[in-house]
């Protein structure tokens, strides 16, 4: 006995469409695959049907440039800005920049990110050339 429509119970010839009709996936004729929409497996069995990509190489993790500080305060000065306009700019309090330009705090990768490209100076480098 061979298969039929799980809709409307006609003979299926050939290959079925699996299809999601009201949450339910169903092997269906091709002319009930209209009534719903085409069949997705989740995301962790995709993963497992289709073959695995070739690995790529890792981009290099950044990391903050210790020299943060002083290359703001300059990039800031260069600008002709307060710490007050360059906050409000990238939306950090003055006291922040105050930190960062001081050397009493390092900023996280978004902080640095953001001061990189607002200042337009490489705040982030790859762990390995940094000395310890």
């Amino acid at each position: 006995m061979g298969l039929t429509c799980e809709v409307c119970g006609r003979p299926l010839d050939g290959v079925p469409s699996k299809v999601t009709i009201d949450g339910a996936v169903l092997r269906v004729c091709p002319r009930c695959a209209g009534r719903g929409r085409p069949y997705l497996p989740p995301p962790s069995m995709r993963s497992r049907l289709s073959p695995r990509p070739s690995q790529r190489p890792r981009a290099p993790e950044l990391e903050v440039d210790p020299r943060c500080g002083a290359m703001v305060k300059q990039a800031r000065e260069k600008r002709g800005m307060t710490q007050e306009q360059l906050g409000r700019a990238i939306n950090v309090k003055a006291s922040v920049i105050s930190l960062v330009e001081s050397g009493k705090m390092r900023p996280d990768l978004v902080l640095a990110g953001t001061l990189s490209r607002y200042l337009k100076v490489e705040l982030l480098v790859p762990g390995g050339e940094l000395e310890s």
